[in-house]
């Protein structure tokens, strides 16, 4: 296939395509910055700017769309940058998804869900309930993406991800960084904060599956580890692989962090074959050795 990954310099963008070109998939990154990826074409332009968009995507069998202001701090600090960048930006994308044909995967969150003490597992079925700026442009960003299918019959399908950690992750505290930089970790509270971590090389997976499998029989699609674990449980980890780290979690639930249970993750599987192929302890292993390495 040939896919268009808007977003491609980022975090889950780069790995997108990476994993995208290793599959034998000729891939094109469209973003503000340069991708330094050999045989990834690089085109700098502006999410915002349907021309661009159009222009980038002529190619393409299918978009990736990864291109978004991440986080409820940033989106907080700066909402009209991420109106603009998650709502205007899709809508450009899906511009072009409408001129040319093409299906889009829209990377979408699970921060949509609000929070849900009760920590029972989500389904993509259950009712949204953002709670901040960026999980209000997410929500606008799939609603603009229903219209699209509705009215035009565009086959857009949103991925519902979080927790996401790996390298060169912009949004929550991983530890594995600070901890090869020399740099302690103190955190009040939080070590008992239950999550459903996501590795980023699963999600990319995910996301290049659900491409490959386009157009998509449902709108929506959990993509995650699937399973609780504790943001203690994710510090002992990094302690193991990197001794010499140093964090200091205080008890408890983390006030700051979205709450609630693990996603289901069945529907992914089912329809286009997605099973993670990391437990946090592989994870953080693969993320440790690889940065070690110089990746």
């Amino acid at each position: 296939m040939r896919l268009l990954v808007t977003g491609g310099a980022g975090f889950v963008g780069a790995e997108i395509c990476r994993l995208a070109r290793d599959r034998g998939h000729e891939v094109t990154s469209l973003d503000r910055r340069e991708i330094d990826g050999g045989d990834i074409r690089s085109i700098t332009g502006d999410i915002r700017e349907p021309e661009a968009v159009l222009a980038a995507a002529q190619s393409a069998d299918a978009i990736v769309h990864c291109a978004a202001v991440v986080g409820p701090r940033p989106a907080k600090q700066n909402p009209r940058a991420a109106a603009e960048v998650n709502v205007l930006g899709l809508a450009a994308v899906l511009g072009a998804s409408r001129a040319l044909g093409l299906p889009v995967v829209h990377l979408s969150t699970a921060t949509l869900y609000g929070n849900r003490p009760d920590l029972r597992p989500i389904s993509e079925d259950d009712p949204t309930d953002p709670i901040g700026i960026y999980d209000a442009t997410k929500l606008m960003a799939e609603t603009l993406c229903d219209a699209y299918r509705k009215t035009w019959g565009c086959a857009v399908a949103s991925i519902r991800t979080g927790f996401v950690y790996g390298a060169g992750h912009s949004t929550g505290e991983y530890f594995v960084q600070r901890a090869l930089s020399g740099v302690p970790t103190t955190e009040p509270s939080g070590a008992g904060h239950p999550c459903d971590f996501t590795y980023v090389a699963d999600l990319a997976n995910g996301m290049v599956l659900a491409a490959e499998h386009s157009p998509l029989s449902s709108a929506i699609f959990n993509v995650t580890g699937g399973r609780l674990r504790t943001r203690g449980e994710f510090a002992a980890i990094v302690q193991h692989c990197i001794p010499q780290a140093r964090i200091r979690q205080g008890p408890g639930q983390d006030p700051e962090r979205h709450l609630r249970g693990a996603c289901l993750i069945d529907r992914a599987e089912s329809e286009f074959g997605y099973v993670p192929r990391f437990d946090l302890e592989s994870g953080i292993s693969d993320w440790v050795q690889k940065a070690v390495g110089g990746r």
